[in-house]
């Protein structure tokens, strides 16, 4: 992670030509490490891919190629390519290429929960958001159909088509305003009113839903963890054994140490609120539970 970082500084600091004129033999030794480095990672990957759990991997050749096709491993491959491709056709100073290092940053998705977090969540809400943002669309291009019948007489450059009023409405229902484009009209500026009133609430709805996915995700994942402790805890303690798996779990799953020792006074609290007893009729063991709030006493009369 601190390599990509890095990689990332030295993208942005030789975008000044007098700092990289200076320093270039440094900058261009960094490069080549950090290509060496990224490219052993990238052959390694590669390598010990047939290793995995997933069957489909698990062929010599086909499970390579599949591989390389994988999200991560694409994203692997673009951290190298640009250096390669400048290489090769000896294009050294090709800006595009040389910008295009900072796909570098994605690789940091392998490595950070949050951001991992973030993908797992698009990849479930992917139908809700492509909802949203064709609703979006929809009403992006409404806006800039009605603005040239209202205001392409008026203002030709500007709204004599329904293309040209393309940038006006996109602005206008994220509700930025950058204001090079405004209507004149009075029947304009009312439509320009009900546009980015609706902007407000439908630019939203990604966001919205992204929170909520997020929530949600996390609560899985937190349920998740409450049963594994729940089935490490069966005999009412946790050993050192069940505490190195439970952190395992936690790592694996994604939640904080504050979230794991929650559910941790959550579940001891439960092993409290239970009885052991046994059935009055066959004599087998019975675990009666009664988590807080659903505890019934009764009292009863013995008969002779």
């Amino acid at each position: 992670m601190l390599l990509v970082l890095l990689n990332v500084v030295a993208v942005v600091v030789e975008s000044e030509h007098q700092l990289y004129e200076a320093y270039q033999l440094y900058f261009d030794g960094f490069e080549i490490f950090s290509v060496a480095v990224f490219t052993l990672e990238y052959g390694l990957r590669l390598w010990v891919c047939v290793e995995s759990s997933d069957k489909a991997l698990q062929h010599s050749l086909r499970g390579r190629w599949r591989y390389v096709y994988s999200p991560m491993a694409l994203i692997d491959l673009l951290a190298i390519l640009p250096f390669y491709l400048s290489f090769f056709f000896g294009v050294s100073d090709w800006r595009v290429l040389r910008s295009l290092r900072l796909l570098r940053l994605l690789k940091l998705t392998r490595y950070s929960r949050s951001l991992a977090l973030l993908l797992t969540v698009i990849r479930q809400e992917a139908d809700t958001l492509i909802s949203a943002l064709l609703i979006l669309c929809t009403l992006i291009m409404l806006a800039a159909t009605g603005m040239y019948w209202l205001e392409g007489h008026v203002q030709p450059e500007a709204f004599g088509s329904i293309p040209r009023a393309l940038w006006w409405s996109t602005v206008s229902v994220a509700t930025v305003g950058y204001g090079d484009v405004t209507p004149i009209t009075q029947a304009g500026k009312l439509f320009s009113g009900i546009i980015i009133i609706l902007g407000i609430a439908i630019a939203a709805l990604p966001a919205a839903i992204l929170a909520s996915g997020i929530i949600n995700e996390l609560k899985r994942r937190r349920e998740s963890f409450r049963l594994e402790m729940v089935r490490a805890m069966e005999n009412g303690f946790l050993d050192f054994g069940g505490l190195r798996y439970l952190e395992k779990v936690r790592i694996h799953i994604g939640i904080s140490r504050a979230e794991a020792r929650l559910v941790f006074e959550e579940v001891k609290q439960e092993n409290r609120l239970q009885t052991q007893t046994r059935c009055p009729h066959c004599a087998h063991s019975l675990m009666i539970k009664h988590p807080p709030g659903h505890v019934h006493v009764h009292s009863v009369k013995l008969r002779d």
